[in-house]
């Protein structure tokens, strides 16, 4: 019985740092890693393009997709 017990507390802390992970920001992840390069940027991701000067907007363009059939 203590061995059931302690097999599905183990589990339990084992899911629920896999949730964590998981769930957890992108940025937050990458900082986290060991060895691995922290990217520069906003999020980490290095895709968005470059960054508009300070006291500038830049322009954010929304792209919807059709209605499937």
């Amino acid at each position: 019985m203590v061995w059931q017990t302690l097999i599905t507390a183990l589990l339990v802390v084992a899911c629920s740092g896999y949730a964590t992970w998981t769930l957890m920001p992108a940025a937050l992840r990458a900082r986290m890693r060991p060895g691995q390069p922290v990217a520069s940027g906003c999020g980490g991701c290095g895709g968005c393009g470059p960054a508009a000067p300070k006291g500038q907007q830049q322009t954010i363009r929304i792209v919807r997709r059709p209605p499937s059939a």
